[in-house]
């Protein structure tokens, strides 16, 4: 609000009189609008979390509900978030309703943390599709000259590589072959002027900020079909207690309002659980208390990467709190937390300290494929579905194709 403000701060002191009693007023009428306005963005945010696919509406009633005092840049950034999520993507797009939801939500999270000058977390881009799924060298670069990424925040995310591993466990960093013409896709050359493969080429990692995010194998004449496994990992539980980031930190029987989502954050080489809480009084100061956290869960042994997690990967659940109780909610099997137990307002001061909630997750079961020079079993499906393999490894993989052909339980 700074640059809103200062010319207001001129005008009064020229005014001469009462200048002590008009700053305050100023003051307080500056906090009652960062109030208002995080107040938009916080029910922005928590209707992100159940109704992630309307996000195009939420963002618009978002916009509707800033005063026209509110800052400038705040209802800048929210038209821009909305052009961003739709206009440019286009028909290339190749993500779903509720990811774009998701990836919504996060950014409102990056313009309420400038807003109140808190860190912002990282832009961390995210894959939705990968065009195709593995590569028959046999086809490259005739009939198949790029792959394609598509998800989201490909150039603004810093720190995004992409290596082509070899035989001997040599990797060539071939990133320079990446283009990045929007948000929303990234194309990696073949040819003269991109990467040229050989029968040395394993497959591609694709990676941000040192840690793998995708992997497309490379199918070489004698490239094996990978085994996989399905896992069942026990019982766990994780607590949280978020930060104190606004008021007194104390709720004084005012709420909170509680809202906490799970979500499960997988790559190829960890299983991750990222819980966020907030903790808002209903009134007063609006004491708040608010941050997110990931907690580790699984990590597959070596020569092993996960491939995916089985069910949906998100649980989340909002209330009013109205005692100094503990509050404890049964999700069910339908998500990854089957309960979650809550402390929200107690005696005293407790944002930052004693406010937090426990997750208890159910038995998650994860789908685990061999690492080793060989081509995952379900991008050997697609690929054939598809028309992108070659005669000679259609002729080579044909009874896998014959066993893919079968229902495969759990999916």
């Amino acid at each position: 609000m700074a640059r809103g403000v200062l010319p207001i701060l001129l005008a009064v002191i020229v005014a001469g009189c009462g200048i002590a009693e008009k700053i305050q007023d100023l003051t307080t009428r500056v906090e009652d609008l960062t109030t208002q306005t995080v107040n938009v963005l916080d029910d922005a945010i928590a209707a992100l979390e159940t109704q992630s696919a309307a996000w195009q509406s939420i963002l618009q009633e978002a916009q509707a509900r800033l005063t026209a005092d509110a800052q400038s840049t705040i209802r800048n950034e929210l038209a821009n978030l909305v052009s961003r999520s739709v206009a440019q993507a286009g028909i290339e797009f190749r993500c779903n309703a509720d990811f774009i939801g998701a990836r919504v939500r996060q950014h409102l999270i990056r313009i309420k943390a400038g807003l109140l000058g808190q860190p912002a977390p990282p832009v961390e881009p995210a894959l939705c599709q990968v065009v195709p799924v593995a590569v028959d060298r046999a086809l490259v670069p005739g009939r198949l000259t790029h792959v394609e990424f598509y998800g989201y925040d490909f150039t603004a995310a810093a720190n995004l590589a992409v290596f082509l591993e070899r035989t001997g466990g040599t990797r060539v960093n071939v990133t320079d072959k990446l283009d990045r013409p929007t948000h929303y896709a990234m194309t990696l050359k073949f040819g003269p002027t991109g990467v040229q493969l050989d029968a040395a080429s394993n497959r591609f990692v694709l990676e941000w900020d040192n840690r793998q995010i995708s992997t497309i194998a490379v199918i070489q004449p004698a490239t094996p079909v990978c085994q996989s496994r399905l896992v069942t990992l026990p019982t766990t539980r994780v607590t949280f207690a978020p930060p104190h980031t606004r008021g007194n930190a104390d709720f004084s029987g005012n709420g909170p309002r509680v809202t906490a989502m799970v979500t499960l954050v997988t790559t190829a080489q960890e299983l991750r659980a990222r819980v966020y809480m907030r903790a808002r009084e209903t009134e007063h100061d609006w004491t708040t208390a608010e941050g997110m956290r990931e907690f580790p869960l699984f990590v597959p042994d070596p020569g092993w990467r996960i491939e995916r997690v089985v069910g949906n990967q998100v649980s989340t659940h909002s209330y009013t709190d109205g005692d100094h109780a503990m509050d404890s909610f049964d999700l069910g099997s339908g998500g990854p937390v089957r309960r979650l137990d809550f402390v929200g307002d107690t005696r005293g001061n407790e944002a930052g300290t004693r406010t937090q909630v426990e997750a208890t997750f159910n038995p998650l079961r994860v789908e685990l494929v061999q690492t080793a020079d060989c081509v995952a079993a379900g991008a050997v499906r697609v690929l054939q579905d598809r028309g992108l393999l070659s005669g000679p490894a259609r002729l080579r993989l044909a009874p896998f194709l014959r066993d893919l052909a079968r229902p495969t339980p759990g999916r």
